[in-house]
């Protein structure tokens, strides 16, 4: 019992901002002004506190900071499904930004319902964060905005937002996004060079912004290479595995000639459909070619290596953090949009289309 009492005396004491400030003969309230860069305070007693807090070990309480300026050093981070490859590595990037400049990540799901997606802003910023990077569940790129968002838009919330996977036209916020539509031209280009005409698209569902975007990139790229322009070869589905999946069953049945090549949404709806092929004896490339986005490492490992426009997921996440940092020390006065460029990178699942079916 003795030697336990002697290790909680001998802890070492949690220093104190009062601390700081009775090393330097100043007053709690000039270091206090100091930790929030007031003007009154000069650089050079900024520098001494600075130098004071690193001898002493100070570090400040998150909690007295939020209460004494409004803001915490938590930044919030809301997407539809964390556990999409695609969002996991935005909020990797987010992250290791964040940590590096002393932010922690507050993460929520939002779905694809705009009301939950409301209610996880408003929590936020219930808990003063610093700023906020969503993905909204929006359905158009000139969106009518709930009541709860015109009044995000119009700071009457003091809050700073960027919107990552979300291309508004013009941006009514800070936005980051990756060029899809130059993406869907490299693949419809890359499948009409190796003979393509009857190709299907899997789309996603529900019809959120992005989706709408690509399919509509989709259709009039098509049209201008003079690919078939059967209703049968667009199919929706859930984005996930079991999605591709049973959206590449519903195309197969749907189409007496069958497509040359099949353009998925995403990675995730890709390796379904390859599994499926997979279990049909369709062989892909020689049969049917598939081509998918995002570009994440499951494409890389799958039986067949997949064909697939690289997205730079992680530099998107840097980028947004990078905004949002500027638009919270006031850098940013215009709606700031990022469009980033993106790559197809060719593996084993594209090849030449069939003669027969050409």
């Amino acid at each position: 019992m003795k030697g336990a009492a002697y290790r909680i005396n001998s802890m070492k004491k949690k220093v104190t901002l009062r601390d700081v400030a009775a090393k330097l003969g100043l007053s709690a309230m000039t270091v206090s002004l100091a930790l929030r860069d007031h003007p009154r305070i000069s650089a050079e007693t900024k520098q001494r506190i600075r130098v004071a807090m690193d001898k002493l070990g100070y570090r400040p309480n998150p909690v007295a900071r939020a209460l004494a300026t409004g803001k915490s050093n938590l930044l919030g981070v809301i997407v539809p499904n964390s556990s999409d490859p695609y969002y996991a590595e935005v909020i990797r990037a987010i992250e290791d930004q964040a940590s590096a400049a002393n932010y922690h990540v507050l993460l929520a799901n939002g779905s694809y319902d705009m009301e939950r997606y409301t209610e996880r802003v408003q929590d936020m910023i219930s808990l003063q964060v610093g700023g906020i990077i969503a993905a909204p569940p929006f359905t158009s790129d000139k969106p009518k905005l709930p009541d709860f968002w015109q009044r995000l838009l119009k700071s009457d919330f003091e809050m700073d937002m960027v919107l990552v996977n979300r291309e508004l036209r013009p941006p009514v916020f800070h936005q980051v996004a990756a060029d899809y539509c130059a993406g869907v031209k490299l693949v419809v280009d890359a499948l009409a060079q190796r003979g393509h005409s009857r190709v299907a698209y899997i789309s996603g569902r529900p019809a959120m912004l992005p989706i709408r975007q690509r399919l509509a990139a989709f259709k009039r790229c098509a049209r201008q290479q003079g690919f078939d322009r059967d209703e049968t070869l667009i199919e929706h589905c859930d984005l996930t595995f079991a999605g591709g999946y049973e959206a590449g069953k519903r195309l197969w049945a749907a189409n007496f000639k069958k497509p040359t090549a099949v353009v998925a949404f995403s990675d995730v709806v890709a390796v379904g459909l390859l599994r499926l092929f997979g279990e049909t004896g369709a062989a892909v490339p020689d049969e049917v070619s598939v081509v998918s986005f995002d570009g994440t490492a499951v494409g890389e490992f799958t039986h067949i290596s997949l064909s697939t426009v690289i997205t730079p997921m992680y530099e998107i996440g840097k980028r947004a953090y990078e905004l949002l940092i500027g638009a919270m020390e006031g850098r940013h006065v215009e709606a700031q949009s990022l469009l980033l460029p993106v790559e197809l990178k060719l593996r084993e699942s594209i090849g030449p289309a069939l003669r027969q079916n050409s």
